[in-house]
């Protein structure tokens, strides 16, 4: 493995996408302006909630204005990066494109999921980053070189984004569309956009274990303002091993019954 190669390849790749936007000029209004009504509707629904009461799961308004911007950007960047790759997965298999990705000198799961991205979420990243900044003091975070610290969880809600969204979308390989699937996906994903402490325990225990969705945001947020045990880190950290065990596990079956499918 070459780092150097792959690294000029996702660079060419990154032109193209930007070319492409720098061309549909009204794609970037469009997409911003639906994002922003998707952020004005998260953020109205706590406005009216804390309307009522002072604290919700534990969780102060700063606190969850917080939580959403940590939120908004990690979405975002997951977005940006590889939302679009998704949308195509199935084309690979029953289109049978993926036949010319594995002729290339480069892994072909890395093509897969870096030939599309949405440059224009780029803006809800920076979007999310200014929510977070305002409400920051106010929810407890401590700031300065923490904001280090910030993006780095925002790196871990990105990587258990990518393994939950791929586990549900690698079943193409067993099944003609994996439509139903990925609406699934979208159903469960709305419990990423709570704190995962508002939720009873059973639901709880699902998005922190076998339906991660809590590792998107809820769990970076409180371990930027709470901090998280070692006992909690190192049980998040073996999730994300055992998610990403699985997928490389079922990635390289679901190769091998398509090439003996195509042959």
């Amino acid at each position: 493995m070459n780092p150097t190669r792959y690294l000029e390849v996702y660079k060419i790749q990154f032109k193209n996408n930007f070319v492409r936007e720098a061309v549909y000029r009204t794609n970037f209004l469009t997409a911003v302006t639906v994002d922003l009504i998707w952020m004005g509707v998260e953020i109205s629904l706590f406005s009216v909630l804390y309307a009522n009461t002072s604290t919700i799961g534990g969780w102060s308004r700063e606190q969850v204005y917080f939580f959403l911007g940590v939120f908004f950007s990690s979405d975002a960047l997951f977005t940006t990066l590889f939302q679009r790759n998704f949308w195509n997965f199935s084309d690979l298999v029953n289109k049978g494109e993926l036949d010319i990705l594995l002729t290339k000198p480069i892994h072909p799961l890395f093509l897969a999921l870096s030939r599309s991205m949405n440059l224009t979420a780029l803006f809800n990243v920076l979007l999310g980053f200014v929510i977070s900044s305002r409400y920051a003091t106010s929810a407890g975070f401590a700031g300065g070189w923490h904001w280090l610290e910030w993006c780095g969880w925002l790196i871990f809600g990105l990587y258990a984004a990518l393994q939950i969204r791929f586990l549900f979308s690698i079943w193409i390989f067993w099944t003609d569309r994996s439509w139903a699937l990925s609406r699934l996906y979208y159903q469960f994903f709305a419990f990423a956009t709570k704190p995962d402490t508002i939720y009873p325990r059973t639901i709880r225990y699902l998005i922190l274990t076998a339906l991660p969705f809590g590792f998107i945001g809820s769990v970076p947020a409180r371990a930027l303002l709470y901090g998280l045990k070692t006992e909690e880190f190192l049980a998040a950290l073996g999730v994300l091993m055992a998610f990403t065990a699985i997928n490389v596990f079922l990635w390289k079956t679901g190769l091998r019954r398509y090439q003996s499918a195509s042959s």
